[in-house]
């Protein structure tokens, strides 16, 4: 399918190929490059041209890996922004790893996908974390999920994947598939097994268990919507009954439901920012299903939001003014920009005195000057 992220563009003219496998090479790829948006990552021009071969049959989804390794042992590769050198790594082993067959429901399998995918990215690619986690999110409005205990995580994945293999999925109707698959990944992601990568693994895992049961997807939802993914993920683990918040798992349900029942429900992130107000609510516009409208008209209204609404830098300054701690990743989910952009914004209102930042890049937080 076309899609309107830049990057993805790049495929547009595979989506509609008489060749079901390049479709297919396409549709995996497009899904490798979009998981990367859960980071803020965006890949190179390497990375996309290195896709390309592969989709047309040129090389293997091996070779393109080796292709990219190779690539950052030059000194061009060398000289690539770190994020530039993790999107375009991690993308090429999704992409393999998506390709290949191999599959079997067990914490052994879960560990070994994290170890393909961040093998040399991470020092730590298939290994269960030994420390405690915290991360603020954008979408809790600071705060955090309360992830496994890292003494625990291998206990409990046993006891998640046990009750996995004693639920039967024959039989079932595909609203109870969905209402029962979606509470199991979530499940795993909450365990949070991992140091980093959780998202991009379990999506991963969720493809491929899909895949050996047979059970038809439409895995390219998560090239344009890997943030929704995670934001869901977050939702559906958190708990807080002082401020009135209860774990909901129906946003999670509802991109599984688009995945698997081919159901077209809109999936926007700022409908998951937790106590949103009415104002806020109407701010925003209205949820619910996706409507057919022309390009065109999406364009036209997409402009006159603009017209009557703040300017962007604003908005950004704003935000972090709301949400100090805000990473970029989760301003680029907010805001729906890019990263470069966000980058640009930044700089703006450093130089205008409006925003500096206290402390390191990983620690630390905005602070917006009145």
């Amino acid at each position: 399918m076309p899609y309107d992220d830049p990057n993805l563009k790049e495929f547009d003219d595979y989506y509609q190929a008489r060749s079901a496998s390049k479709r297919e090479r396409a549709e995996n790829w497009a899904v490798a490059i979009g998981l990367q948006k859960v980071d803020g990552l965006t890949p190179s021009r390497y990375l996309i041209d290195v896709a390309k071969r592969h989709i047309e049959g040129d090389i293997s989804g091996a070779a393109a890996t080796r292709m990219i390794d190779r690539y950052y042992e030059t000194k061009s590769g060398h000289d690539a922004p770190e994020d530039v050198k993790e999107a375009d790594r991690v993308s090429a082993r999704i992409n393999e790893v998506i390709e290949e067959e191999g599959f079997n429901l067990s914490p052994t399998c879960l560990i070994g996908l994290h170890g393909l995918i961040f093998e040399g990215v991470f020092p730590h690619a298939g290994s269960i974390r030994e420390v405690n986690l915290r991360k603020r999110e954008w979408v809790l409005r600071g705060d955090s999920v309360t992830y496994g205990h890292a003494p625990m995580i291998e206990k409990t994945l046993e006891y998640d994947f046990d009750r996995e293999r004693e639920f039967s999925y024959a039989n079932k109707g595909k609203k109870e598939i969905v209402s029962h698959f979606a509470r199991f990944i979530s499940g795993i992601w909450q365990i949070h097994p991992f140091r980093e990568g959780n998202t991009r693994t379990t999506a991963v895992f969720a493809i491929k268990y899909l895949k050996s049961m047979r059970i038809a997807a439409s895995n390219d939802i998560f090239a344009e919507h890997s943030w929704f993914f995670r934001n869901a993920l977050v939702r559906a683990n958190y708990e807080n009954p002082l401020k009135g918040y209860h774990r909901d798992c129906e946003p999670l349900e509802r991109f599984f439901r688009n995945l698997i029942m081919g159901e077209r429900n809109e999936l926007k992130n700022r409908y998951l920012l937790v106590g949103i107000s009415d104002a806020e609510k109407a701010a925003l516009g209205k949820g619910g299903k996706a409507t057919d409208k022309k390009r065109s008209e999406k364009g036209g209204q997409k402009k006159a939001v603009r017209k009557s609404g703040k300017k962007t830098v604003d908005k950004l300054w704003d935000l972090l003014k709301e949400q100090p701690h805000l990473t970029l990743a989760g301003m680029v989910a907010a805001l729906g920009i890019t990263r470069s952009t966000i980058q640009k914004h930044i700089a703006n209102l450093k130089a205008a005195g409006r925003l500096r930042r206290i402390g390191p890049d990983k620690g630390g937080h905005w602070e917006a000057v009145v």
